[in-house]
């Protein structure tokens, strides 16, 4: 039996334990900056066993038209046990009920049916990631 884990709007939690969560999934650690993005996250979502943190989801938004559902992370370890659809599901929900009219996200191509299930239309986009990616103009 798979166990049940709760969803947590605004939870307490330290950039620190983000950057830790980062890195145990793969990505670099972005050392230092989630403090700033912390406080500058329009609502957040975690997902804790016990103390650890397990799951991390920020959203991104003006509170009125769009939002952008950003930084999706499950640890490896707990990947398969509904985590993320349980973070993404509570986000679209809560954004849907504050009348937020448009509700993004950018994601790798493998992806695309896990964000499909949601209801997401997939559309062509562009990204310029100014650490990796050089300008052409």
């Amino acid at each position: 039996m798979t166990p049940e884990f709760k969803v947590i709007l605004n939870d307490n939690i330290t950039g620190r334990k983000i950057e830790d969560l980062r890195v145990v999934i793969g990505w670099d650690r972005m050392g230092g900056k989630y403090e700033q993005i912390i406080k500058k996250a329009y609502t957040r979502y975690s997902v804790r066993d016990g103390t650890k943190l397990i799951g991390y989801l920020s959203v991104i938004s003006d509170g009125i038209a769009d939002a952008f559902l950003v930084d999706l992370m499950v640890n490896p370890e707990y990947q398969g046990k509904e985590i993320g659809k349980q973070m993404v599901t509570r986000a679209i929900l809560d954004l849907k009920e504050e009348g937020i009219k448009c509700i993004q996200v950018i994601f790798n191509p493998e992806l695309e049916s896990f964000y499909k299930q949601f209801g997401f239309h997939i559309l062509k986009a562009g990204i310029i990631d100014n650490d990796t990616m050089k300008l052409t103009f």
